[in-house]
């Protein structure tokens, strides 16, 4: 999962980045953390470019990633541009499992990939590790893509072409389950001019408003809001994704 993707995934993912760098500024403003720059850890990192703005804005900040491929396009983005003064470094870990060595005042976890665990004892053992990395009054900041999203607005295929790179997304959703299987096959042009094929797997779990309510609850964050996604208001039945903001009690 997100391997040989990863080379490709800013060519189309790019601008995702760059609205929710914009969105967690307006965040800020409504709920500012204990100190503004301080420490921000963002989890599911990708390939860094949310990392490295929040960087360029003085916060200290560490990129988490369980996916190697994605943290090597992170790595390539901060020395092409080393000479910035700023601070931020990527590691690879597991979400529901990592540790840091000094508590920081916000962590991020954006793009939905909090949807790629699909147990909800995962959910629960990506919060406890959050909330175990916060100071006292630290802000938790999500997104989740919603069931709704998942079972009706997720198209069966989509088709993505651009010069030397096409690929085709296939998904099924699982009712039960509430889960939408994803198949990723890609094309790329090789330097003799024929294109290599690759493949990947994906899923994503839509897990009810009351359930992440009362994960986080269960762990001890106080929950200070749940947005439409991008935008200051409360969530509609038909939301394509809710953002959450929980704050660690003092």
């Amino acid at each position: 999962m997100y391997s040989a993707y990863a080379r490709y995934y800013d060519a189309g993912q790019l601008h995702f980045s760059v609205l929710m760098y914009t969105y967690l500024a307006d965040i800020l403003d409504q709920h500012a953390p204990c100190e503004q720059p301080g420490r921000w850890v963002d989890l599911a990192c990708g390939t860094g470019t949310l990392a490295l703005m929040l960087a360029d804005d003085g916060w200290d900040v560490l990129g988490i990633d369980a996916a190697t491929a994605m943290l090597q396009e992170a790595q390539r983005k901060a020395r092409r541009s080393a000479g910035l003064q700023r601070s931020v470094r990527f590691r690879r870990a597991d979400m529901r499992d990592w540790q840091v060595d000094t508590p920081v005042d916000v962590v991020s976890c954006c793009f939905d990939s909090l949807n790629y665990l699909l147990d909800l004892a995962d959910i629960e053992a990506t919060f406890r590790a959050v909330h175990a990395a916060l100071r006292p009054q630290g802000l938790w900041l999500f997104d989740m893509n919603t069931p709704y999203f998942l079972e009706t607005v997720w198209q069966p295929v989509e088709v993505e072409e651009r010069a030397g790179y096409a690929h085709v997304m296939r998904s099924d959703f699982d009712a039960e389950r509430c889960i939408s299987w994803l198949t990723l096959i890609g094309f790329s042009r090789r330097a003799d001019g024929l294109y290599a094929r690759f493949e990947e797997q994906h899923a994503e779990r839509g897990y009810s408003a009351a359930t992440v309510q009362h994960a986080l609850e269960a762990v001890g964050f106080s929950i200070e809001a749940c947005y439409d996604c991008f935008v200051l208001s409360e969530p509609v039945p038909e939301s394509h994704r809710w953002f959450w903001v929980a704050r660690k009690a003092p």
